[in-house]
């Protein structure tokens, strides 16, 4: 795997610890902070959108991430980073997803004007920066031409990254689970049941030094198996890769490192979508 843009994990969530509001709620903006794909927040028009989350006191964060929303390709999401009441980070207005490029894009076959994106059943949005220390933060979400009629989100993660400083091995797999299931009737005919599909990543982290395995180490074993965890393997690469890689997960697998070198660790890890 390249080094140009390590993965980057948002294990410890400030955004469920956080006092919410927004510019209108159908459905309530504290589901963003529930695991379940049930759960989403809905705006109530397509208005211009503006949700803040205001922290129990000054945190680190380097990450922000929209998951799981229905904005159209016109769709624009805004970060701002507060401390204080004053900006000490701004996005700006950027694209929540991209277009099939030039050289991709296939004519007579994708649409004119798709997005690069198509394929995954949960669109997000992320934002990656500097650490900065905030006591609050704004996301601000414009996309006036949305089709639903309304904006909806379903989870939203705001943290300090964890980053490796050599990133996975070679070898990293994905797959796609699928959780329909055949099966045969008398006459032999194939009927399938079941429906739905959840991502299993599995990766290996070969080259940790002391301070790296330490901070993974803290994180992991603090939020264990049962927490959310915002997972994305290739940050800021674009397209459909760094979209496939990109998910909402926990822990699959049990903890551990090996100690295989002199002041270098390995660990393996394992997750699985929400």
């Amino acid at each position: 795997m390249s080094a140009n843009a390590n993965m980057r994990l948002i294990i410890e969530n400030l955004h469920d610890q956080a006092t919410l509001s927004a510019t209108s709620q159908a459905l309530p903006i504290a589901y963003t902070q529930r695991s379940g794909r049930s759960y989403v927040w809905r705006s109530t028009d397509t208005s211009q959108q503006v949700i803040t989350a205001t922290l129990p006191g000054p945190r680190p964060i380097s990450g922000v991430a929209v998951y799981d929303h229905n904005l159209s390709v016109q769709g624009r999401v805004r970060i701002e980073f507060l401390l204080d009441g004053r900006v000490v980070y701004d996005s700006g207005d950027e694209f929540a997803s991209g277009l099939i490029p030039l050289g991709i894009w296939r004519a007579g076959i994708d649409p004119w004007g798709g997005l690069d994106i198509t394929g995954i059943p949960q669109a997000r949005s992320d934002t990656w920066t500097d650490e900065r220390i905030a006591d609050s933060y704004r996301i601000t979400i414009t996309d006036p031409s949305n089709e639903s009629g309304y904006l909806q989100v379903n989870r939203i993660f705001a943290g300090a990254a964890y980053s490796p400083k050599f990133n996975g091995s070679y070898g990293l797999k994905l797959e796609w689970l699928d959780f329909a299931e055949h099966q045969r009737t008398e006459g032999l005919s194939l009927r399938t049941t079941g429906d739905g599909s959840a991502r299993l990543l599995t990766v290996n982290l070969d080259h940790l030094d002391r301070a790296g395995m330490a901070q993974l180490g803290r994180s992991l074993l603090r939020v264990g198996k049962r927490q959310d965890i915002y997972v994305s393997v290739y940050p800021t690469w674009g397209g459909f890769l760094e979209a496939e890689h990109a998910f909402v997960a926990r822990r699959s697998e049990r903890y551990g490192h090996a100690h295989s070198a002199v002041e270098n660790w390995q660990s393996p890890l394992s997750f699985e979508e929400v």
